[in-house]
């Protein structure tokens, strides 16, 4: 009798035991928790979803520069350029672009992404394959989106926005970005 009651307090004490543990499931990171914060103190970071799948720019120690911002006043126009590239270790390069043509940027402004031409502003996705072959899709008129300037600081050279787009590649096939921010120190 003695033996039971040992045995049936060690199999009530496990039962407590294990019903006390706290099961440690680690959750996978959500794509959109892998950009930087959306911030305006010229951190020098920009991020999106690419159809849902994060781009941060960076990658192989041998690809380079993976990030410049431009404001410059040229041929009698002002011209904002972001360009930014991740290359993996395959050898995988991805681009996201975004610029304007002839038009002045400030603060609290919304434009439109389209077609690039004078007084517009333009987006572009782009990535060179295993097989070396470039794959461009870009904003038009029918395919278009937005990007906010958030903050403009022309004395500390400070840019930041949100954006998001939709582009079509040569083939009709489209490539959607979407939770775009950027928050960089701009050249001129």
């Amino acid at each position: 009798m003695k033996i039971l009651r040992s045995i049936a307090a060690l199999i009530f004490g496990l039962i407590l035991l294990s019903a006390s543990c706290k099961k440690n499931n680690v959750q996978p990171q959500s794509e959109l928790s892998k950009l930087p914060p959306a911030t305006q103190t010229g951190a020098d970071t920009f991020g999106c979803l690419i159809n849902g799948q994060a781009f941060i720019p960076g990658g192989s120690l041998f690809s380079g520069s993976h990030k410049q911002c431009n404001y410059i006043y040229t041929g009698g126009g002002y011209y904002f350029t972001i360009l930014t590239t991740h290359q993996d270790y395959n050898g995988l390069i991805k681009q996201v672009q975004v610029e304007t043509d002839s038009l002045t940027i400030s603060e609290g402004q919304t434009l439109i992404l389209r077609h690039l031409y004078p007084g517009h502003a333009n987006a572009v996705y782009a990535f060179i394959g295993a097989n070396n072959n470039l794959n461009s899709y870009s904003t038009t008129d029918t395919s278009s989106g937005q990007l906010t300037i958030t903050k403009f600081d022309q004395v500390n050279q400070i840019v930041s926005g949100i954006f998001y787009f939709n582009a079509i590649g040569a083939a009709g096939d489209t490539v959607k970005v979407t939770e775009g921010r950027f928050d960089m120190h701009y050249t001129r």
